[in-house]
């Protein structure tokens, strides 16, 4: 949450005190993209058999709103949400659910070609990332939850089309870099051993979305 409020201070001040030709539109734009959630590597202990079923492509949707400045710059905050579950079995060890919500800031560079216009754009931002998952202890199954806010950032590409006088339709695709990300649980009792899953290096979180955009 914390780049969130200034995020939305600046675009005030930009309001305030920008001159009037300098911003074209406040707009609002919303739609559905498709993630994969990734960050899930493989379990520490390589002796249990593991399960992710959560590494695929998931549906989730976003809302985003900013302003147009000369006519080709735009400067949005954008929040997003994805969440995915699998019934894990009795006998099974693996992931339950996995959530995120990206919230971020959003730059965004277009070239109108008539109609239609290409869009280049960065991100960076932060996200809440929790997962939930079972395995098998020393023989005993045991339920595990992890949760943190992490660093994200990346880069956009895409096309949009004017619908009118106020409305556009937008489809892109978006790479975004997460920094360094593990699931820890402190649930264990055997303290000599650290349980944890997941990559500890950067990875990338692929996207492809479409979305309506307002102006006005």
């Amino acid at each position: 949450m914390k780049i969130i409020k200034p995020a939305i201070a600046l675009l005030c001040l930009l309001a305030l005190c920008a001159p009037a030709r300098a911003i074209v539109d406040p707009f609002i734009r919303a739609g559905v993209d498709f993630s994969q959630f990734n960050a899930i590597d493989n379990i520490r202990d390589s002796s249990r058999s593991w399960n992710d079923r959560l590494s695929g492509w998931n549906a989730g949707c976003f809302v985003e709103a900013g302003l147009t400045l000369l006519g080709s710059h735009t400067l949005a905050v954008e929040a997003g949400y994805m969440k995915a579950d699998n019934s894990v079995g009795e006998s099974e060890n693996g992931l339950k659910s996995r959530e995120q919500i990206p919230l971020l800031l959003n730059y965004r560079r277009s070239f109108n070609l008539g109609p239609a216009s290409l869009y280049l754009g960065l991100s960076a931002g932060m996200m809440s990332d929790k997962a939930s998952w079972r395995d098998d202890i020393n023989g005993a199954a045991k339920n595990f939850a992890s949760a943190n806010w992490v660093a994200l950032y990346g880069a956009t590409a895409g096309v949009g089309l004017k619908l009118g006088a106020h409305w556009g339709l937008d489809v892109g695709v978006r790479a975004l870099a997460v920094n360094e990300k593990e699931y820890k649980d402190g649930a264990l009792s055997d303290a000599d051993k650290s349980y944890s899953i997941g990559k500890s290096k950067v990875y990338l979180r692929p996207n492809a979305r479409i979305a309506l955009s307002l102006r006005w």
